[in-house]
């Protein structure tokens, strides 16, 4: 027997269910593949955090999970930026005020995130859990038929690949797979700090690696980032829990007054990733199992979210036309979103490369084009609205809340 579908995702974390939610709510007949599809529970300090910008918080507000996402009393906003360069006189600061807002965006927990996204999900009758994993996967250009470790087969209009850094969908399909070593090991922890972070999100730039400290809910609690070449890493992770918060402390400049780790520090190898093709017959990659950027700017879960609210809108209006998907017509919203990712990660990298390196001429040019943009009104509003997420095209669901 098979089961027939008309949308199937196989992955289930915050994009993959995303995506999900946004086709599911139109009434299309979808299913979920994932290893671990049910609400977990949350962690007293949890170590996967992401900053989503405005755009993001739009979705989740259309799609009716913000509420519950607020009432867990589990993220923070933040209403101010600060960046600067450790060994030069360079720095900017952003505001919320500035663009008349509340806040910038959320530091919110991706375990939050994905349990939300998975109640609102169980509570439809039109979407089916399958806790497991593909074994197998045959397409053409007109479905997709999947066999799960469970011996089950599904059969979906349109399968979409949201399976992680390490898609098995991407390498069953034989897409081809552009990558780059960043060079850096990211560090990440819970950190309290002797001063209250005053909902700041803070960016320092060292020669071997940018530190971003995050605001959590406890005005005395950040959640860090810490990139560093592979070897200072390895250096960090070494030191004792109270060398480690001296080495902290002084890395961002005592701003915070003395940090001190809560939790286990957790670290990662930064790899730049690029799927030279999202779309392949009637499968789509988002999220990152299409692309992978440096996290330094905090970009990556916005814009797998931007990919899974594209490609549910393309399906939303195609199945609802004629239930049927237009391939040529999804191949021209795969290209934006691959003109998008593209863009992103030759900022990251020239952001990477730019502040990584302590030669004099580079630090002085770097001062002086974050002093620049720091006092030219209309540049710096540019760079507030492509962190808040309005900056290019958008889907709707992202757009201002329409509820």
């Amino acid at each position: 027997m098979i089961d027939k579908f008309d949308l199937v995702i196989v992955g289930a974390g915050i994009v993959g269910l995303t995506a999900a939610l946004a086709v599911a709510k139109e009434g299309h007949q979808i299913a979920i593949v994932a290893p671990k599809l049910a609400e977990e529970a949350l962690p007293e300090h949890a170590q996967r955090v992401s900053a989503i910008n405005l755009a993001s918080v739009n979705a989740y507000k259309n799609l009716n999970v913000w509420q519950g996402l607020l009432n867990s009393q589990r993220l923070s906003p933040y209403n101010q930026m600060q960046v600067w360069d450790k060994n030069s006189i360079g720095k900017i600061g952003f505001s919320a005020a500035e663009q008349n807002l509340s806040e910038l965006g959320y530091i919110i927990e991706n375990q939050l995130v994905e349990n939300e996204l998975i109640k609102a999900l169980a509570e439809l009758d039109n979407c089916r859990f399958y806790q497991t994993e593909v074994e197998q996967l045959d397409q053409d250009i007109e479905q997709a038929l999947l066999k799960l470790a469970t011996g089950e087969l599904l059969q979906t209009k349109l399968l979409i690949g949201a399976d992680g850094a390490n898609s098995k969908l991407r390498t069953w399909l034989d897409i081809p797979l552009t990558f780059s070593d960043y060079g850096q090991t990211a560090i990440v922890a819970t950190v309290q700090t002797e001063l209250p972070h005053e909902l700041t999100a803070r960016q320092v730039f060292t020669p071997d690696g940018p530190l971003a400290f995050l605001p959590l809910v406890d005005s005395n609690l950040c959640s860090i980032v810490w990139s560093q070449t592979h070897q200072q890493a390895d250096q960090l992770l070494a030191l004792s829990d109270s060398e480690f918060n001296n080495k902290l402390t002084a890395a961002i400049d005592g701003n915070l007054g003395q940090c001190q780790i809560v939790n286990s520090r957790m670290s990662f190898p930064l790899t730049m990733r690029y799927a030279q093709s999202f779309i392949k017959d009637t499968c789509v990659l988002i999220g990152d199992a299409a692309h992978t950027i440096h996290p330094l700017a905090g970009q990556g879960a916005n814009l797998g979210i931007i990919d899974a609210l594209a490609i549910a809108e393309a399906a939303n209006q195609q199945l609802s036309e004629n239930g049927q998907i237009n391939l040529v017509k999804l191949k021209q919203v795969m290209r934006w979103r691959q003109a998008d990712a593209v863009e992103r990660i030759a900022a990251m990298y020239v952001f990477k490369t730019g502040f990584s390196n302590d030669l004099l001429p580079l630090k002085i040019a770097r001062a002086a084009a974050l002093n620049l943009v720091d006092l030219i009104g209309p540049v710096k509003s540019k760079f507030i609205q492509a962190a808040l997420g309005n900056t290019g095209r958008l889907p709707e669901l992202a757009k201002t809340s329409l509820t």
